[in-house]
């Protein structure tokens, strides 16, 4: 069955408690942790730290909701094996987040192909990488999620990356703006990538093209919202469609008190 929540980019600032409230009063049962008390840097938080790990689930399951993704900025984009190596590091500390968190899912990047590097190398290489993470979170029970984003934002650049030899454990999380401001449907991009999504974001913007985006509240853009959550409807999907608010890294926005109920409010009945 689809159930719905929110990414924490949308309240960037809150901390654990204001978290919750904000879910469970606006009827919402899943979070994805991205941001919390200003920072993404998860790991630095004594929220996450052995002493208080244990609490912090405590608060999310005595209110019913489930932490659904820990969200990384792990990308293996870099020919730079100590680049590389600190990604890696990256991926093992917050896969212990989502472990302890009991989060089935951990977000990964392809990231953006830097433009001194040759092509077919970062290619190569980024396959290589995300499928050495995918295997390493998949030992310990949680799946590695490449998000529809940057220069994957298509179905066949997310699709090369199997063919260059990356791991099937890795799976996606379908970012459905950006697909669809490269030009797919909702019905094309499952075509292509349904049996591998397992986590699914929803925003709105009013103008979207391949150079950019801006950010709409649900239902107020250009963006055919209802086309995504009527397609995973139809194909039954039982998974966690997320409204992603990028409140973190655009504080010019509207507030999480403003958007998150208003995509509640937006979304009732609708699923």
């Amino acid at each position: 069955m689809l159930a719905l929540g929110f990414s924490t980019i949308g309240c960037p600032d809150y901390d654990v408690d204001q978290v919750v409230a904000l879910a469970r009063d606006n009827g919402l049962k899943g979070v994805e942790i991205r941001h919390l008390r200003g920072t993404v840097d998860l790991p630095s938080l004594e929220e996450f730290s052995d002493a208080r790990i244990g609490e912090t689930r405590r608060k999310f399951e005595d209110a019913g909701l489930w932490v659904v993704c820990i969200g990384t900025s792990v990308r293996m984009n870099s020919l730079d094996p100590e680049v590389r190596r600190k990604q890696l590091e990256a991926a093992r500390v917050n896969l212990d987040i989502a472990v302890r968190m009991g989060a089935p899912y951990l977000r990964v990047f392809g990231g953006p192909l830097p433009p001194n590097q040759d092509r077919e190398r970062t290619l190569d290489a980024i396959a290589q990488g995300l499928g050495e993470v995918a295997e390493l979170t998949a030992a310990a029970g949680v799946e590695s999620l490449l998000e529809v984003h940057d220069d994957f934002s298509t179905s066949p650049a997310v699709l090369d990356l199997y063919a260059r030899g990356c791991s099937d454990k890795l799976a996606v999380l379908w970012d459905t703006l950006h697909s669809w401001r490269f030009g797919e449907t909702a019905d094309y991009t499952w075509s292509q990538l349904g049996p591998r999504i397992r986590h699914v974001h929803l925003k709105d913007s009013r103008q979207a093209t391949p150079q950019g985006f801006d950010f709409a509240l649900i239902g107020e853009g250009t963006v055919p919202v209802m086309s995504f959550v009527d397609l995973l409807k139809r194909v039954d999907w039982d998974g966690y469609l997320h409204f992603e608010w990028e409140k973190g890294w655009h504080p010019e926005i509207a507030g999480p008190e403003i958007a998150i109920p208003h995509f509640a409010r937006y979304m009732a009945g609708k699923v």
